[in-house]
């Protein structure tokens, strides 16, 4: 059977001002291991099953609650998972696709029949908000949600393509602190100079997406055999405003049917793209048989796109 969404959750903490932007942003201490505890809890309720009967804990971040161990071990820990095995997954941007390709090998390969792939991330804490770093601060947000993940009659995962290329890892990145870095991970030159906050560059990235987004979108619906007209709706994420709609528009994505992941909240990186799954099956824009198509493209350069029967 095909790997299919079993239960699907999310959470967004209150909005609150950044710069120009009203952003969700978790006001109080925790990491992206608590902002996933209640989403992971009302997924697993949803696909009627226990944590005893999860085979794996997935959790894609790029926003850890500690340098280590990772998130998902936090994670497990929280909703009472046992020794139930726990990984991390860094795939950025494009990290709820990562882990969901990631999570389809081990199910079609029988070693799990139920994967938890959390997607969470707690950006608040390490942005610029000063006058030199509020352009690329208001584009970020805080949430999370969590899809649990199993075998399925009727639907699932039709395609699914994710893509790499390092080279271009200082057009997007946060450079400090570094293990690379000796003999200090982090200096007070480092701080001063503002290297431990996320910077782009704005210009490359967007034509980067304009030019990877539609391909790879291509790319999953020729390995599905459907076409754009079979897709209900198109589900795309990047972190500057206005490239997926872009995107759609290169593909000839009709606007009824494009959702663009990041317009409501800001970039939630590797959150985005379940957190706007599940707010569309919440608000019944979507519903269970309807054929969707996720894409991200973002810091790594990492991107990719699924197509899927929900």
């Amino acid at each position: 059977m095909p790997t299919s969404i079993l239960g699907l959750a999310h959470v967004l903490p209150p909005r609150q001002t950044v710069g120009s932007q009203q952003r969700p942003i978790l006001a109080d201490p925790g990491g992206p291991a608590d902002l996933a505890l209640a989403p992971g809890q009302a997924a697993l309720a949803q696909a009627g099953l226990s944590v005893d009967e999860l085979g794996m804990v997935l959790f894609a971040t790029m926003t850890p609650d500690a340098t280590f161990p990772g998130a998902a071990c936090f994670f497990q820990h929280k909703l009472g998972c046992g020794t139930t095995a726990a990984l991390d997954v860094r795939g950025q941007c494009a990290g709820f696709l990562t882990g969901l390709q990631v999570a389809d090998a081990f199910l079609c390969a029988g070693v799990y029949e139920t994967i938890l792939l959390a997607a969470g991330e707690v950006h608040s804490p390490r942005l610029d908000v000063s006058p030199r770093g509020i352009a690329v601060a208001e584009l970020y947000g805080d949430g999370a949600a969590v899809a649990v993940l199993g075998g399925r009659d009727g639907g699932g995962l039709e395609a699914i393509v994710c893509h790499a290329d390092g080279r271009h890892h200082e057009r997007f990145w946060v450079e400090s602190p570094a293990s690379r870095q000796h003999p200090l991970r982090i200096t007070a030159e480092n701080i001063r100079d503002g290297l431990h906050y996320p910077r782009l560059d704005r210009t490359h990235l967007e034509q980067f997406a304009i030019d990877h987004l539609p391909a790879v979108v291509r790319e999953a619906l020729a390995q599905a055999g459907v076409g754009v007209e079979d897709v209900d709706a198109f589900i795309l994420s990047h972190i500057l405003p206005g490239v997926a709609v872009r995107a759609g528009a290169a593909l000839g994505v009709p606007t009824a049917r494009l959702i663009d992941a990041g317009a409501a909240h800001g970039h939630l990186t590797a959150a985005t793209l379940p957190v706007a799954l599940s707010e569309a099956l919440a608000a019944g824009r979507l519903a269970r048989g309807a054929r969707v198509c996720l894409a991200a493209c973002g810091a790594g350069y990492t991107w990719g796109a699924a197509v899927l029967r929900l």
